[in-house]
């Protein structure tokens, strides 16, 4: 089931309808339900990895929680200090290794499904019988539920939130069905808080929902959809006939078209919640405004890079072994030694990134390539000001527009990786924009050559106009759908309206009106 589709929009209103019809205690089970349906419907089967999850993950909260209180009440009986502390290691002991062996069985699954298609041709080159596999589906948002499950685990046995008595609540936390599948990620303590609040329903935050949903849709429909006509033909065709002007646009439209259909799913997952009244972490804010890589990277996927810097970062930094690392660096590098764990860190922070996202040496590539430069990045850092200061460079819009511009650089040159095919094309195309750009193609009939019609692209410029006025608004911190609340009713609906037509009339469509998958829904 996609979210651009009718049986989803017919599961959203009949749940809205049950939801505020239902008692307050009931309404966290019409959300299970659905998400549920939802699961089904999408996987058409039993979700056995999704109900897996749930009772291992609600065990083992349950098993942390009684070990951490049975260690309280053991540390009240000790009379010294030693005793203390080996009845404190102890626990700790057992509690690490049930963690361990939890997340060996999760992250065992997610990279036995995530790399299955990898191991299929080595497996036929054995002889070994590979119809069992083939039929083998990864399970839908795997990768966001079990990501959000380990985040779940962590956070219980750091005491920073209590483990749920009832395991339909935990379910309802990894099936939430507005974000299941490409999240965002939330913290159970986060969304436990929205679902258990006293829900009512109010016009206006329905109606911004709808809004935001729509902004989603057109953003997926019109414009990444529209986009990938152009960009898939590029790519198809041979490197060696295609100028390199040509390949840059694509790359450049490749970055939008990626963003403009995660974050137009994200729109439509916070839409659709927040017609229920629970409001999901915002994982994007506009990162193409960033004058930094890590700037871009805390605007881009917030949620995922919240994860890895929490889960990751902060748990290799201040482990025994972080800090043994981090005590010797000093020691032999003492300008250095304290930048040497950051950045492992930070390399395996991006490494794990790469992976998570892809099975191509060209992603693992990407996310070694993110990781040397944040690294530099770090190392550099006091250095910046020294700099400008040397070359008389003053902060303004000149600059400003100069460090964005960098960024894309930086950002296109990853992106080249993970779109291409293969190792081999990448590199062609990184030589054909260089050695022969054309640009003159680019203001040909050549260009319409390639998926779009030349009123495909007019169509194309005036949504992208659209959106970047939009983005340029909030970049300036006004609320958009405020704003157009203030209109005149007549005029107000018109747009509401215009917003749907353009969706419904310019989107792209399959046969039967079938949507593309969403391009994270992969990952």
């Amino acid at each position: 089931m996609q979210v651009l589709s009718y049986t989803f929009v017919l599961l959203w209103v009949i749940t809205f309808a049950l939801y505020y019809l239902v008692p307050q205690k009931r309404k966290w089970q019409i959300l299970l339900v659905a998400g549920l349906v939802f699961y089904v419907v999408g996987l058409k089967g039993v979700p056995v990895s999704l109900l897996l999850s749930c009772v291992t993950t609600y065990g083992c909260g349950i098993y942390l929680r009684e070990s951490l209180l049975a260690q309280r009440t053991a540390l009240v009986n000790c009379t010294d200090k030693e005793s203390k502390k080996e009845v404190k290691q102890g626990f700790e002991k057992k509690r690490k290794l049930v963690q361990i062996l939890y997340f060996a069985l999760h992250l065992g699954l997610l990279i036995f499904y995530k790399y299955t298609v990898v191991t299929l041709p080595v497996l036929t080159v054995w002889g070994v019988p590979t119809g069992f596999f083939e039929k083998v589906i990864m399970p839908l948002g795997i990768s966001f539920y079990t990501l959000t499950a380990i985040s779940y685990v962590v956070d219980v046995g750091r005491e920073q939130c209590e483990a749920e008595e009832n395991p339909l609540k935990v379910l309802l936390f990894l099936s939430y069905f507005p974000a299941v599948t490409q999240g965002p990620f939330n913290r159970f303590g986060k969304l436990k808080e929205e679902i258990e609040k006293e829900h009512i329903f109010d016009y206006d935050r329905m109606l911004r929902g709808i809004q935001r949903f729509v902004w989603g849709a057109f953003k997926k429909l019109v414009i990444a959809d529209r986009i990938a006509l152009f960009v898939d033909t590029v790519f198809a065709s041979d490197v060696s006939a295609v100028p390199g002007s040509i390949f840059a646009a694509a790359v450049i439209l490749y970055m939008l078209q990626l963003y403009a259909d995660f974050s137009g799913y994200m729109d439509m997952a916070l839409g659709v919640s927040e017609t229920f009244d629970i409001f999901l972490p915002e994982n994007f804010k506009r990162p193409y405004f960033s004058k930094s890589v890590a700037e871009f990277w805390r605007r881009w996927h917030i949620t995922l890079g919240t994860w890895f810097k929490d889960y990751v970062m902060f748990s290799f930094v201040m482990s025994g072994t972080g800090r043994k690392i981090t005590r010797t660096a000093k020691k032999k590098w003492p300008s250095m030694g304290r930048h040497v764990v950051p950045i492992i860190g930070t390399m395996l922070v991006w490494l794990l990134t790469g992976m998570w996202h892809g099975r191509t040496v060209g992603y693992m590539l990407w996310g070694v390539y993110y990781g040397l430069i944040m690294s530099i990045s770090l190392v550099l850092e006091t250095q910046y000001t020294s700099w400008k200061e040397k070359l008389h460079v003053k902060d303004g819009k000149a600059y400003g527009f100069f460090c964005m511009a960098r960024t894309w650089l930086i950002v296109f040159v990853a992106d080249v990786l993970i779109r291409s095919e293969s190792l081999a094309q990448a590199g062609a195309i990184y030589r054909a924009v260089i050695t022969r750009p054309d640009v003159g193609a680019l203001f040909s009939q050549t260009v319409t050559s390639y998926g779009i019609s030349k009123y495909g692209f007019l169509l194309l410029a005036a949504a992208l106009g659209l959106w970047l006025a939009v983005s340029v608004w909030e970049e300036q911190g006004k609320d958009v759908r405020a704003y157009l609340a203030g209109w005149p009713m007549p005029v107000r609906w018109c747009c509401y309206y215009g917003i749907l037509l353009v969706v419904l009339i310019t989107g792209i469509y399959g046969g039967g009106y079938d949507t593309a998958v969403f391009m994270y829904q992969s990952f």
